[in-house]
């Protein structure tokens, strides 16, 4: 896990000192070691040193980094190092074949690449290093762009192929390890985060349609678009190449996810050869997932998915023989409060035998880490809860723990949340089938499937007539906001939808960053393990909430794992926060605060939606507010200062 940046340009509108700059930007994703290459009109390629680490003897003739500075280099290439597999020397990056015609840097974890060294060692490969970084360098040698379809991990890596003059560059299947880019008439630029874009020059501006997104709807990381303007995001399963000769830029789709829309009348009838195949499919995917030569924890909840994940962890501990005690790591909330879960994972922690740790970031905590959480996410986070995930992985550094396992992910091919009931209702009636356990939550479907049909205009009167803290917003922004989606009449489509643009793509951009921030390595094995994922699309949505139930193939999957008292819930409220509480105090705090002008937000308005929410937060929305609050924040952070 680390952080990856660079450019090309061969009008050299970039310079090294720039690249030497995103590396102090970016040093916490990587505290270990940092490396730089750069490479001149001939395509030479020289490895240059900061001094940071001293001067490594283990490369071939480094050279300083005032060295370089006078020197007319066309490309340039940065790599902060986060050790967790092989720490030594030997995985330092840049990493080069031994020609030097290839260059690979790396973010991400390649779990089987202990398989595919075999598999390149039987096709004459021979390794000099015990890292994945080296199998990858060995399997785009020997395979190509094509070698992304043998990996099984989260990544995203940029290679330099000097052989057809050409950088190649991917994210895994499901984009949890980020990779933003800018392409203008200076060349092209890249890096882990937007925040290091302004090191090399690029004038950051607002993009109205992303930003509108997010103020009306809360949604963001649905698309390559970012909230910055010209700044793009190399989606899920998706890789690029750029000619280093005409700086051509080409994106190209290498994975896609397939889904089963059948309508199952009778679920139950595979019920037990899906719950098989789940359970193996699970303990092949911890087995791989627990690689790491640094301690290794789990984050808790108390809910079905980190419970599940802390099981899983505990029986392949239990196989392997390991001694070890892990860690389990959770944010909590004052002892009484009704949203307060540390007693289901007190719970699942003493079943797993691992040691239990907790933090209970105080309203002062929160006031004083507000701007760096807006910060270190790049863009406003759409919750507040995003805090008490910042909170954990603290606390996880603090332990000493480098790596942690954690269950986002499983809601969106399980069908984990309420609103999955609306879709398996409606599916269920198009195939004249009538799901009882649905019927409760007919009339919010009702009301959303309403919304969905009746056009943007007339949605956004009915928005503002039920909700007038929306005009907050001035009306243009919902122009330019659009549509939210569709309503899904099938929960395979409506899951495909989350996992790919709307829920799930901002779940694994705010654990990267926030772990990231603390130098962590997160890892999310529901969202990553593409075995398990591509067979939970192909069974059909009706086999997924029963009984009243959602994830009901996890709970019973599960089973061997997990206390039945936690499978059998359906209380969990996710990363709970005293939201109002805290939202109260930030307001307070920002009574005398000029905030910048926007486009987007009507001044007045906010100011008496302020005082209305103030007064009662309990009858106001609440993220709404928190959503203006955290973008005026955003615009103070990247705009105005």
């Amino acid at each position: 896990m680390c952080g990856i940046a660079g450019f090309v340009s061969r009008s050299r509108k970039f310079e090294p000192t720039q690249l030497l700059r995103v590396s102090k930007t970016l040093k916490h994703r990587g505290p270990d070691d940092e490396g730089f290459l750069f490479i001149t009109e001939r395509l030479l390629c020289q490895e240059v040193y900061s001094g940071e680490f001293g001067k490594p003897d283990f490369l071939n003739n480094p050279i300083k980094f005032e060295d370089i500075e006078n020197e007319e280099v066309i490309a340039g290439f940065l790599h902060r190092r986060l050790s967790i597999i092989a720490p030594e020397n030997d995985g330092h990056q840049p990493m080069a074949d031994m020609e030097r015609k290839i260059w690979l840097i790396f973010n991400g974890e390649i779990y089987n690449y202990i398989s595919l060294r075999e598999e390149l060692k039987l096709m004459g490969c021979e390794f000099k290093t015990r890292t994945d970084t080296e199998v990858l360098l060995f399997a785009y040698k020997i395979w190509g762009q094509n070698c992304v379809s043998k990996l099984d991990g989260m990544w995203s890596f940029i290679i330099l192929d000097l052989t057809k003059s050409q950088i190649f560059a991917s994210v895994d299947r499901s984009g949890i390890k980020p990779f933003y880019y800018h392409k203008s008439a200076s060349g092209f630029c890249f890096a882990s985060e937007i925040k290091a874009f302004k090191d090399f020059g690029v004038s950051f501006k607002e993009n109205q349609k992303t930003v509108s997104r997010y103020l009306v709807f809360g949604l963001s990381d649905e698309s390559e678009q970012t909230m910055f303007e010209d700044i793009f995001r190399l989606q899920a399963g998706h890789s690029l190449t750029l000619d280093l000769q005409t700086e051509q830029l080409f994106i190209h789709q290498y994975h896609d996810w397939e889904i089963n829309k059948r309508y199952d009348f009778q679920p139950f009838v595979n019920e037990n050869t899906h719950i098989e195949i789940i359970r193996t499919k699970l303990l092949e995917m911890i087995s791989l997932r627990l690689q790491a030569d640094v301690p290794l924890g789990v984050c808790l909840s108390g809910g079905i998915d980190s419970s599940t994940i802390a099981g899983l962890t505990a029986n392949s501990d239990r196989i392997s023989r390991n001694k070890g005690i892990r860690k389990a790591f959770m944010a909590v909330l004052p002892e009484g409060s009704p949203l307060d879960e540390s007693g289901w994972a007190k719970l699942m922690a003493k079943k797993a035998g691992f040691e239990f740790f907790t933090t209970q970031p105080s309203e002062a905590d929160f006031l004083s880490s507000f701007r760096d959480l807006i910060f270190t996410q790049d863009e406003p986070s759409p919750g507040l809860n995003a805090f008490s995930q910042y909170a954990i992985y603290k606390k996880v550094s603090e332990e000493g723990v480098r790596v942690t396992l954690d269950g986002q992910g499983a809601d969106e091919i399980f069908a984990g949340y309420s609103r999955h009931h609306e879709s398996n209702m409606a599916e269920g009636i198009n195939h004249f089938v009538f799901p009882g356990q649905s019927l409760e939550f007919a009339k919010a479907g009702l009301f959303n499937f309403v919304r969905a049909q009746i056009g943007n205009q007339r949605s956004v009167d009915l928005l503002l007539r039920y909700k007038p803290e929306f005009t907050i917003l001035h009306p243009q922004v919902f122009l330019f906001a659009g549509e939210k989606g569709n309503f899904f009449t099938s929960v395979n489509a409506g899951l495909l939808q989350e996992f790919k643009y709307t829920s799930l793509p901002f779940l694994l951009k705010a654990a990267d960053r926030n772990s990231m921030r603390w130098s962590v390595e997160s890892r999310m094995p529901f969202a990553d393990f593409s075995p398990l994922i591509q067979y939970l699309f192909q069974i059909p949505g009706s086999a997924k909430i029963q009984n009243g139930y959602t994830k009901y193939l996890l709970r019973k999957a599960a089973e061997p794992f997990v206390p039945q008292s936690i499978l059998n819930r359906k209380d969990k409220v996710g990363f709970a926060a005293p939201n109002n509480q805290w939202l109260v105090a930030l307001l307070k705090s920002k009574a005398d605060y000029n905030f910048p002008a926007s486009e987007f937000i009507n001044a007045e308005n906010f100011k008496q939606q302020k005082n209305k929410f103030l007064k009662n937060p309990e009858k106001s929305d609440f993220q709404l507010i928190w959503r203006t609050m955290a973008y005026l924040e955003w615009k103070e952070i990247f705009f105005n200062s």
